[in-house]
């Protein structure tokens, strides 16, 4: 999604880097700074959340914020309320604040020809999105009630998906590739002395581990119904709509 979002931009994007791999102080002044990240429990990622929280003061001339969940509907309305209060406390012109429907990553797997639509509609809406970025900073839109309250309950999952973590771990199949601490976000994943994974305390509950696996050896001790039976995976669905045309 952030490639084809770059595509749309042409000639005037900039890198596309991952949130893990930078830091606030270490950013060029200037530009439009772009935040895409998934919805966790109907707010911003733990990670996004910091990341905004220790963003210098007028580091851009403008910041835009685009979340992707399962649908744009109300009660992911107000997933970016903390971030656009803090980016607007430092000072920060927020332009666009966009959603971006995907297929849902956990618990229930959407039907194939249902996450096929979603991912076709996502790429033709990124032309609209990049249009958003290049407008003026608008007046925020009101927040039902309903959608603050749900974001407030939603702050529940973040400790809970610590705990997610901990209960992580690799069956014998694991093959010590490296590929789930490697690309951790919050580097909660470490290789044991044994070359298995350790699963810290810091976890988002993203599922990259789970998903990336190239031997399917993750998963939770007791939360089994979490992660999506067989995988997610965006290529899979794209792979599948080619097969179809």
């Amino acid at each position: 999604m952030a490639e084809t979002l770059a595509g749309c931009l042409g000639p005037q994007a900039t890198k596309l880097v991952p949130l893990e791999a930078t830091r606030p102080g270490l950013l060029a002044e200037g530009g439009h700074l772009v935040l895409l990240y998934p919805i966790h429990g109907f707010n911003p990622p733990r990670n996004v959340d910091r990341f905004v929280r220790h963003l210098a003061p007028s580091l851009f001339e403008a910041v835009s914020i685009i979340a992707v969940g399962c649908a744009d509907h109300w009660v992911n309305h107000a997933a970016s309320r903390r971030l656009r209060r803090s980016l607007m406390a430092k000072g920060y012109a927020v332009v666009a604040d966009e959603i971006v429907a995907m297929p849902l990553t956990f618990i229930m797997a959407f039907p194939d020809e249902m996450a096929r639509g979603l991912i076709t509609e996502a790429d033709a809406r990124m032309a609209h999105v990049a249009a958003s970025l290049e407008a003026k900073p608008g007046v925020p839109q009101p927040m039902a009630w309903k959608s603050r309250i749900v974001s407030f309950v939603g702050r529940l999952e973040s400790p809970a998906s610590r705990l997610f973590g901990l209960e992580l771990r690799a069956s014998d199949r694991c093959t010590s590739c490296g590929t789930c601490w490697s690309r951790c976000p919050q580097g909660n994943v470490r290789r044991g002395r044994d070359g298995k994974p350790r699963f810290g305390f810091d976890c988002l509950m993203c599922m990259r581990c789970i998903y990336g696996c190239p031997a399917n050896a993750i998963a939770p001790r007791f939360s089994k119904f979490i992660p999506i039976r067989g995988g997610y995976s965006v290529s899979r669905y794209s792979d599948a709509e080619r097969r179809s045309s």
